[in-house]
């Protein structure tokens, strides 16, 4: 049973006296490619004809491809885990995206190569990767910055591109040219992801958006693989090609992936290509595991794991070896943390998949590849029943073996909750989650759910794409039917306020509330509403009680801070923004709040301050850039305004207001063409309020150039522009 389990084997060392390879005197780079969502049957090595992987192919020709290789969960961190660590998920605790990160004490293949000697780097392209989950241990850099970043809207997708990323790893490749080191680089490229949505020019000759966006990988993967050509590094590399999981694309039910652990979802592609010691164009038709990684990248660079669930294949890899017997173990606790229903927990053994649910399944992959009739549905006294029954009993207990071997390695824990940042990062990548699940759902078998899972999700991505009556319209009936869907409430309540329908959406989140009266977001939504209505009294209750549930929420404190502000209690306005900053000194917002008053209170040098804090973690900012260089003008220094509102004019090309303060730096300093071209620029872009630019005692120097009174003449012509 211990074989079978997969302990970490080594291969044998070579007998005395025998010919024994030599060793380079350098240790061989190690570059791991995972690709995000990505199906082994969609590539053309792996038999799709209308696939367009070119280089991926090339590599399967090259190296090694593993037929059989499944991942330990079809979910993006969990898997991931599993591939650096060497550990199933019930041993490294990690069961669903952002709930708990991996464990400070256990060994990531980075940390193992660091201690080698090596230089670590890994380039992320998720935000479900972020460093803060655990696993940018070991690595020198981590490069976890995203192109959405912290600024990035609820319904915006939390991701950087393959060739975003790619241009990253170029530039570091390219920046240690004279090293002599041998490096560790992991490259994670998450664009098949859902939603699907490729460049127009990976459109043509590709059967789906899906496979569009595989064909742009791909030719990512080209680029770095010539980088490495060019400075003759790739046959000295370990190159390992995989992916964290699969995509059902509408088979058994889910559009996408995170529920099930089918073939669709858990078998990934697997290349391993090292031309020293992997044979070109071989294929291995034994099982291989997620787990199985960590130990055979060690394994082929000499290098010895510690506490590891997989096996080092390296001798089955590059030679006849035998491979032992693998059980592969999948699992997913999504639909548990998510929505209450029974988790899933599966084996393959040789054709056989067993899943564990509350009605059971089994699979007799040679004659059922799709895994579409569970043997275990046959009634008792059908022909065959029995025996399946005993073989589903046999692979539930070799289950209850795996799982009691990862609990036996102390890294479990139950799950954190989730901060609201998290939250609405996996609501933007498509993992929508009841906070307090439904009694009706509690323990329900998942392939009973996915239908109340599927309609939460295409609601979900209605709203996303701006179709809110769409959402309305599916999530009405549903929440007819399950009545305490707190999710689907609060959902259907943000569509109301996009709709212009605030007092719907009041009531949806009071009815909310009612079932859960702890939930940060629903209270934030409550507390806007009653500022927005002037109903200062509700919105301090509101807000007050987040912070009592949540005493660091930073979003309540500034809105509290705003309340007090609008009540003409300024000192308190002030400490709750200070109090804001102290809570997260990241953020910008409270910043920004607390600027705006010491402005509005013309303390100018006090709020300059402040918008310059914003800027140096944030130069993009549009605000602040404006804001300080208004102070600047207030303080009478219009040259030193001057490259305020130039920044402010590149970071929103299409405003007026910054070409309009340039206009007001030019005339106090005397420069009335500046000025007047500034002003121009302005009117261009959409300014029009005669009356305004009149009485603007900042342009009383160019007040009587014709040019001025022919602009104010013909801007009085045009309807007023709002300030």
């Amino acid at each position: 049973m211990l074989a079978l389990l997969g302990a970490c084997e080594r291969p044998s060392s070579p007998e005395s006296g025998s010919s024994a390879p030599a060793r380079a005197e350098k240790p061989p780079n190690v570059l791991l490619i995972t690709v995000d969502t990505l199906r082994a049957d969609r590539l053309g090595c792996y038999g799709f004809d209308e696939a367009r992987t070119p280089h991926i192919d090339g590599l399967a020709r090259e190296g090694v491809r593993v037929v059989h290789a499944v991942a330990s969960a079809p979910i993006t961190l969990p898997s991931h885990a599993s591939i650096l660590t060497g550990l199933e998920p019930p041993a490294h605790g990690v069961r669903d995206n952002g709930a708990l990160p991996v464990a400070p004490e256990i060994e990531t293949l980075a940390e193992r190569l660091d201690g080698a000697g090596y230089e670590t780097q890994a380039f992320v392209s998720a935000e479900v990767l972020h460093g803060r989950y655990g696993l940018d241990q070991g690595f020198d850099g981590y490069d976890d910055e995203l192109t959405a970043g912290a600024q990035a809207s609820e319904f915006e997708r939390p991701e950087r591109s393959a060739r975003d990323t790619i241009d990253r790893v170029l530039r570091w490749l390219n920046g240690r040219v004279a090293s002599t080191d041998p490096f560790f680089l992991w490259v994670h490229l998450f664009d098949p992801h859902q939603p699907y949505d490729p460049p127009k020019s990976e459109l043509r000759d590709t059967p789906t958006l899906y496979d569009a966006e595989i064909a742009f990988v791909d030719k990512q993967i080209g680029r770095l693989l010539t980088a490495l050509e060019k400075v003759d590094s790739l046959d000295d590399t370990i190159l390992v090609f995989t992916s964290d999981h699969g995509e059902s694309l509408g088979e058994h039910g889910e559009d996408t992936h995170a529920v099930f652990i089918y073939e669709s979802t858990i078998r990934v592609p697997l290349i391993v290509r090292y031309p020293p010691k992997i044979p070109e164009g071989k294929v291995h038709t034994r099982s291989v595991r997620s787990v199985d990684l960590m130990p055979t990248i060690l394994g082929l660079a000499d290098q010895t794991p510690t506490k590891v669930q997989g096996s080092d294949l390296s001798a089955a890899l590059s030679s006849s070896s035998p491979p032992p017997a693998l059980a592969q173990y999948s699992e997913s606790f999504y639909p548990k943390l998510a929505f209450g229903m029974a988790p899933l927990q599966g084996i393959r053994l040789g054709n056989w998949t067993y899943i564990r649910a509350p009605r059971a399944e089994l699979y007799d992959r040679a004659a059922d590849p799709e895994e579409a009739d569970n043997l275990l549905d046959a009634p008792d006294g059908t022909p065959g029943a029995a025996d399946a029954k005993k073989r589903a009993d046999e692979l539930d207990r070799l289950l209850s073996e795996i799982v009691a071997e990862g609990q036996r390695f102390g890294f479990v824990a139950d799950a954190a909750p989730l901060d609201d940042d998290t939250v609405e990062m996996l609501q933007a990548l498509g993992y929508i989650r009841e906070a307090d699940p439904p009694a009706a759902l509690r323990g329900m078998d998942p392939k009973d759910g996915i239908r109340i899972y599927r309609k939460i999700s295409e609601a979900f991505r209605l709203t996303r794409d701006g179709d809110c009556p769409g959402a309305v319209a599916i999530l009405t009936p549903l929440l007819k039917r399950l009545p305490s869907l707190v999710l689907g409430r609060n959902m259907i309540a943000k569509c109301e306020l996009k709709l212009g329908n605030p007092e719907a959406a009041k009531q949806h989140y009071l009815q909310s509330l009612a079932l859960d009266p702890d939930q940060e977001e629903a209270l934030l939504q409550l507390g806007r509403m009653e500022l927005a209505e002037g109903n200062l009294e509700a919105a301090r209750r509101h807000l007050l009680h987040i912070l009592d549930i949540i005493p660091e929420s930073v979003d309540a404190m500034v809105l509290l801070g705003y309340v007090e502000w609008s009540a003409g209690r300024l000192n308190a306005a002030k400490d709750w923004y200070t109090k804001a900053i102290a809570a997260d000194p990241e953020r910008p917002l409270a910043r920004l709040f607390l600027a705006d008053l010491y402005f509005r209170q013309g303390k100018f040098l006090e709020a300059k301050t402040l918008y310059d804090q914003v800027l140096e973690s944030s130069p993009d900012d549009f605000t602040a850039s404006l804001q300080a260089g208004m102070c600047m003008l207030a303080l009478g220094d219009a040259k030193a305004a001057e490259p305020y509102f130039s920044a402010a004019r590149r970071i929103a090309p299409t405003e007026w207001r910054p070409s309009y303060n340039l206009a007001c730096a030019s005339a106090q300093q005397g420069d009335a063409s500046s000025a007047l071209s500034h002003l121009g620029q302005a009117a261009e872009l959409g300014f029009s309020d005669a009356e305004r630019l009149q009485r603007d005692s900042c342009f009383r120097s160019v007040s009587s150039d014709p040019r001025f009174q022919r602009l104010a003449q013909e801007l009085g012509a045009r309807p007023p522009t709002k300030p």
